[in-house]
């Protein structure tokens, strides 16, 4: 039998510029893992600087359950009422046009380069 994920395994954080920048760690936000990435990433918001943004790191994911843009979105409204600016980067083709189906790129600043990440975080 294998050990469950920890929140740990699956979201890298760091604080680039007293920003949060959440990666997530594997190709797939689903049912089993949401809840803890929402955890791993909702528990940290203390860390970074008010008025700074939440950066949202999907650039290993390719696949996202309807339960996974759920919590993207709980988190995105968290990170809001926490005083931070909700932003995504290393959106695929393919999640880019679902969150526009969706309408949830309008939730979120969508960052398309890791130029436009740089430039965020001051870097």
């Amino acid at each position: 039998m294998q050990p469950k994920d920890t929140p740990q395994d699956l979201v890298e954080i760091t604080h680039p510029g007293g920003h949060l920048v959440a990666r997530v760690l594997a190709p797939s936000v689903g049912q089993a893992e949401a809840p803890l990435r929402r955890d791993a990433v909702v528990s940290r918001y203390g860390e970074a600087a008010a008025g700074k943004a939440l950066v949202l790191d999907l650039s290993q994911v390719s696949l996202v359950s309807s339960l996974g843009l759920g919590t993207i979105v709980d988190i995105r409204n968290t990170a809001e009422k926490a005083g931070l600016r909700p932003c995504v980067v290393g959106l695929n083709r393919h999640l880019l046009e679902l969150f526009q189906l969706m309408r949830i790129e309008r939730l979120f600043t969508i960052l398309r380069s890791q130029q436009e990440l740089d430039q965020l975080l001051g870097s």
